[in-house]
């Protein structure tokens, strides 16, 4: 069952999503921050979701350049035929910023171990370069480029890769809204499929 719902995703060459993520952070600690989200994909096409997740991250800002910290994800994957396909994913990261001059650079780590039910487990790692062009206004409209890759460590290498440009809609003290596109290639069975997407962000501090 879980193949044939994997072969339903492969019939499409390019598909376009939307995608949506709500998250709170607190810092109820010093240079602590936990950060809860939620995030759905939803197809136009299907009329349906194609993934949604819950996630918490558990963050040290221990240099004012360099964060870590833990965390832990439960996923949904809509297979298309009536089931959904459940992952737990623990979750260690490590991310580094620099500003170099009025841009800003952040270069993103993380390794995850995926975990299934019914699929073989394995590690995988993700890292994703962004720089940020300096903002217009003092609310926001700050532009951003960025890229991000995933690599299974099982051997398989390199399987998904995105490329995003977008923008801080509006940004103050509590309240963050970003807006953008990302081109998606994905490898499928040997097969690599394209995706269009356009995304919604919203960040709430606490």
């Amino acid at each position: 069952m879980i193949f044939t719902g994997i072969n339903s995703f492969a019939q499409d060459d390019r598909s376009f999503e939307l995608w949506n993520k709500n998250q709170v952070e607190i810092e109820p600690w010093n240079k602590i921050s936990i950060t809860v989200s939620e995030k759905i994909h939803y197809s136009p096409k299907r009329t349906t979701l194609d993934l949604k997740y819950g996630e918490i991250l558990v963050g040290h800002q221990v240099l004012n350049w360099m964060e870590y910290g833990v965390g832990s994800r439960l996923s949904y994957t809509n297979l298309q035929v009536g089931e959904w396909l459940p992952e737990n994913r623990p979750m260690l990261f490590v991310n580094l910023g620099k500003d170099i001059g009025k841009f800003e650079f952040d270069f993103y780590n993380r390794l995850e171990y995926r975990t299934y039910k019914e699929l073989n487990n394995y590690f995988r790692y993700r890292q994703s370069l962004r720089m940020k062009f300096p903002a217009i206004t003092e609310w926001g409209l700050q532009f951003y480029v960025q890229n991000e890759s995933f690599i299974k460590l099982n051997g398989e290498g390199t399987h998904l890769a995105r490329f995003y440009a977008g923008f801080t809609a509006f940004e103050k003290e509590h309240l963050e809204i970003k807006i953008y596109y990302a081109l998606q290639k994905q490898e499928l069975q040997n097969h690599w499929l394209t995706a269009d997407i356009l995304g919604l962000n919203l960040s709430f501090d606490i």
